[in-house]
């Protein structure tokens, strides 16, 4: 894929920013706007970083990353979708498609059952985060009620990307409302791509070394030198745990310890390309079945034909998407097959056409899908986002308390570091 025209790349520019996902787009914009001069440097070929759609793959847009335009009432996403011309599809209210055990369809008492119980594990981690109580979400919450196995794999692997017991309760009650939802019918990651239009961005760029020991930066990639004032870093904590992106002097102790203790979570997506045929699933609709009730579970839970597209896409996170992503791709697919096979039957092979997943377990640009705060470790968000020696500046979603593994998050938190950078330079 050729570098896309952006604007004119400063020679001496004042803000490095390290990342063009949305923590980096955003702060690029508001450094801009601050009448400061920018160099974006972005390790891959495109934009959007782990919001990217891509449409090679079933001929029409497929979010490989982020998908929900979350928590809409406060979500710049959604003004800027609109006022693109973006098509918003409301999904705060989705209805779900609910299986037994042994894949039959649930009755009325199972849906109430299944929201009652939904209700009182959300009620339980509230209560203890509202003590200041930091402990796994394991720990405090019921886990002998029918349908809670299904219940702890949506709030845990396919929500944080970690496992029930990986959770920390405050730091779950530190977190804002992330209703309403919409999906956006052309991709999320196309409406992220739009901040990118007209920054001076630089692709294939890897950063190897920030030397930060003088006045300024300057910033070693496998592209050249680059001198600046101050740079903004919005690599993944998963990148920033392996050391790989030198820096001298060293980043202070507490950084690291805290990059090692706000570890990325994994969700894998398993897009699912059909030839119609709705297998008895409703559009946009959530698509779950009981599951034991142990941690961690072993379960693909999908959302069906989102946006009208004739795809439905699986969903697998925590340890089971760790074990699966060192395994070949169609091992995924297979599994997620013989998972919906067991709701709506052998007929869903015959409709089949072709699938894949997604793999940011094995991206070397992002090492797993989006932070999740250890137990016991509330307090490192802010700690990771904090400047070091005013010219290094930090953003990104790990770093958002409200609005964490969120593409809106990782906005703002870039252009919060972008407004800390305009009063000291």
């Amino acid at each position: 894929m050729p570098d896309p025209t952006f604007a004119n790349l400063p020679t001496n520019p004042d803000v490095v920013v390290i990342g063009a996902g949305s923590a980096g787009l955003g702060a690029a914009r508001r450094l801009l706007k601050g009448g400061k001069s920018v160099m974006v440097l972005e390790a891959a070929n495109r934009v959007g970083g782990r919001a990217w759609t891509q449409s090679e793959s079933f001929g029409v847009p497929v979010d490989m990353g982020a998908s929900w335009v979350s928590g809409a009432n406060k979500n710049p996403y959604a003004k800027i979708a609109r006022k693109s011309g973006f098509k918003l599809i409301e999904h705060t209210h989705a209805q779900t498609d609910l299986f037994r055990m042994d894949g039959s369809r649930a009755n009325a008492q199972d849906y109430k059952d299944y929201a009652k119980n939904a209700k009182a594990l959300q009620k339980s981690m509230n209560r203890a985060g509202k003590k200041g109580r930091d402990v796994p979400a394991s720990e405090v919450t019921p886990n002998d009620l029918p349908w809670m196995g299904a219940i702890q794999s949506w709030l845990g692997p396919m929500d944080y990307g970690v496992d029930f017991d990986e959770i920390s309760t405050l730091d779950d009650w530190q977190g804002k409302s992330d209703q309403p939802s919409y999906f956006v019918r052309e991709g999320l990651g196309s409406v992220v791509a739009t901040r990118a239009e007209g920054l001076p961005i630089k692709l294939n760029t890897t950063v190897t070394h920030i030397d930060w020991s003088g006045t300024g930066v300057r910033i070693e990639t496998n592209n050249g030198t680059i001198a600046a004032k101050v740079c903004v870093i919005t690599v993944s904590t998963g990148v920033l745990a392996t050391g790989k992106m030198r820096f001298t002097p060293d980043l202070p102790a507490s950084k690291i310890e805290a990059a090692h203790n706000l570890p990325m979570g994994l969700l894998v997506k398993v897009p699912m390309m059909f030839d119609g045929a709705r297998l008895g699933l409703g559009e946009n609709n959530w698509v779950t079945y009981q599951v034991p009730n142990e941690i961690p579970t072993k379960a693909c839970y999908f959302i069906a034909w989102p946006c009208g597209h004739d795809y439905l896409f699986g969903n697998i996170g925590g340890k089971l998407g760790w074990d699966l992503s060192r395994e070949h791709s169609d091992v995924t697919v297979d599994f997620a097959m013989e998972e919906l096979v067991k709701l709506v039957g052998s007929d869903a092979r015959k409709h089949f056409i072709k699938g894949f997943r997604t793999d940011w377990a094995n991206d070397e640009n992002t090492l797993g899908a989006y932070a999740a705060v250890k137990p016991g470790h509330v307090g490192v968000r802010k700690t990771l986002g904090a400047p070091v020696g005013d010219r290094l500046f930090f953003a990104g979603e790990a770093m958002d308390g409200g609005y964490p593994a969120l593409v809106s998050g990782a906005y703002t938190s870039g252009k919060r570091a972008a407004r800390k950078i305009c009063k000291v330079i």
